[in-house]
């Protein structure tokens, strides 16, 4: 992990129990916080334009994990609005105030492309520029087409702007898809013709104001038109592309902050089991540590979070490595995303079981950071899809993508044992890639072998950094459990064996498992009340009691109860006073 030299767990913004607030106080939460990290990694225009070494420093930050709604409006802002304004700016100084006042978080800038009624089909988008003498009409022709997600309400105190994916219309003639720079809100409310609709709360993960979006004949300015050129492009779709190169960052930036989602939740479960205690056979209490059931978890988590971490710079130097092509650097995106978020979210959810029922409370953060890496794994790109298309081009040889470091390794030798099999199968298609049984039989085969790939890349990678045999030997078992049968069949591994192997890689591990939560090295930042005694009393006092007179209720009085108004956040008092003292 980057060194981390800011100290923003101790901001007030992140002092503040979240989870005690009301959802609107959250929102506005996520906005101060996001404006307090802005300010405190301070990246400059050329930072995120070139996407310097600072800018990733910035995505490993374990402070993005706490509130995946304040990393939302970063991943936009940052990645999407000001690094597709950076490259304009020398040839468009008037667009230079604007990324001054957003680079202090001042304002924050959205990305508005995916729309209803297209998801990720963004080639049809049906939203309208329509070029007018004196600029352009904005409009949304019909609900299908309403921008969908991206957090445009107003927000007390933070102005915000949008880059508007939109068909140019010249004369009545379609133009293709173009960028507009459009404000959607200001201090005094939404702006002219925008119309924002706030989407309930996303189950589980910290709340933001995702909105639908509307465009009711908004007039831009001349100066709003962000594209290239008027005139008609040969290829709308290569244009299209070329607009949208920031989404491709944004398809690895997330996942970075999932490797260090993993190693909070690796080091939760860990001293949340050396802390809980349950009682032995004999007189005294045992922490739950001590049985295997709780011990697998734990290791495996553990040995995940390390070596995806190892992986993490070998990801960012194969894909910012400038002599490789754009479809490769998105194949090792679209890798490291898939491999990353599939083997954290399972192992959120194996640990948070082992938490009991503390595990499903947001605030204990395995359940929160479980719903946040699903999110991450649909956001710029369906882990899916973007799957589907990768492995389809590897299958026809249209490029092909580095090989893992070690390729002689167990993990390795699945993923090429994979592709064989799914090319040998191509080969005896009629029709080839377009023969209808590529849909049924290869299609579902293209997540599965890519995440084989990104396996044995993050294998070789942590091997070459020198991480403890015990830890990778427990990935090696981890991986193994996802396509056993493979592993029977053609490594001559068994159940049996494989219970052996996994036995002795965890008493390897056992005696150095402090060691290995001291290296994840994230205790500053772990906000769940569950790890100490400390934490958990210090928590428990901010909570709302109710306490009766110790009488028997009459009917009357239960029933005056039930007809006293809900009161608003404002009004309710904590035991260490009104949550508003707090904020």
């Amino acid at each position: 992990m980057a060194n981390m030299t800011n100290t923003l767990y101790n901001h007030p913004t992140y002092t503040a129990r979240a989870e005690l607030l009301e959802t609107d106080a959250r929102v506005l939460l996520a906005y101060h916080r996001a404006k307090a990290v802005t300010k405190a990694w301070n990246l400059s225009l050329e930072d995120i334009g070139r996407c310097s070494k600072r800018f990733w420093d910035m995505q490993f930050d374990p402070i993005l994990v706490l509130d995946i709604g304040c990393n939302n409006i970063l991943a936009c802002h940052i990645n999407l609005f000001l690094g597709f304004l950076a490259p304009l700016v020398p040839q468009r100084p008037d667009l230079l105030p604007i990324v001054q006042r957003g680079l202090k978080g001042e304002l924050f800038g959205n990305f508005l492309i995916s729309e209803i009624g297209h998801g990720l089909d963004i080639l049809n988008l049906e939203t309208t520029a329509t070029k007018v003498a004196d600029g352009f009409i904005l409009n949304t022709p019909h609900s299908g087409a309403t921008k969908f997600m991206p957090p445009t309400t107003p927000i007390p105190g933070y102005p915000k702007m949008a880059i508007v994916m939109a068909k140019l219309i010249v004369d009545g003639d379609d133009r293709g898809a173009h960028p507009f720079l459009v404000s959607t809100s200001d201090e005094f409310g939404m702006c002219k013709g925008v119309i924002s609709t706030r989407l309930p709360p996303r189950s589980g993960s910290s709340p933001l104001d995702y909105a639908t979006t509307f465009f009711d004949h908004v007039h831009l300015p001349p100066n709003a038109f962000l594209g290239k050129s008027h005139s008609a492009p040969q290829d709308k779709h290569a244009q299209l592309n070329r607009y949208i190169w920031r989404i491709g960052i944004g398809a690895i930036a997330l996942p970075l902050t999932a490797v260090t989602a993993a190693k909070i939740g690796a080091s939760i479960g860990i001293d949340y089991s050396f802390r809980r205690y349950v009682q032995g056979k004999g007189p005294e209490k045992v922490p739950i540590i001590s049985f295997r059931t709780q011990q697998l978890p734990v290791l495996y988590a553990t040995a995940i979070a390390r070596v995806l971490e190892a992986w993490r710079p070998k990801a960012l130097e194969q894909f910012m490595a400038p002599d490789v092509s754009s479809s490769v650097r998105s194949g090792v995106a679209v890798v490291f995303k898939a491999t990353v978020c599939r083997l954290v979210v399972a192992y959120f959810r194996e640990v948070g079981e082992r938490l009991g029922a503390q595990g499903t409370f947001g605030h204990n953060l395995l359940s929160q950071m479980e719903m946040d890496t699903r999110g991450i794994s649909i956001a710029e790109g369906d882990v899916l899809v973007l799957s589907i298309r990768l492995f389809s081009e590897l299958l026809i040889g249209r490029y092909a993508l580095p090989a893992p470091g070690d390729p002689s390794s167990l993990l390795a030798r699945h993923s090429t044992a994979i592709f064989a099999r799914c090319k040998k199968l191509l080969a005896s298609f009629p029709g080839g890639h377009r023969d209808a049984r590529f849909n049924d039989l290869l299609l579902p085969q293209a997540e599965p072998a890519l995440v084989a790939l990104g396996h044995a890349y993050a294998y070789a990678a942590a091997r070459d950094a020198g991480l403890p045999q015990p830890l990778l030997d427990l990935f090696e078992c981890a991986v193994m459990k996802l396509d056993a049968a493979w592993y029977a069949e053609h490594a001559g591994i068994g159940e049996d064996a494989r219970m052996m192997r996994e036995d002795a890689a965890v008493r390897a591990a056992l005696p150095h498992i402090r060691e290995y939560a001291d290296a994840l090295d994230v205790r500053r930042w772990v906000t769940a009340p569950i790890v100490s005694d400390k934490a958990w009393e210090a928590w428990v006092k901010q909570l709302r009691s109710h306490r009766g007179d110790g009488l028997q209720e009459s009917y009357g009085r239960k029933q005056a109860l039930m007809d006293v108004p809900i009161l608003g956040h404002s009004e309710l008092v904590y035991n260490d006073g009104p949550v508003s003292a707090r904020l």
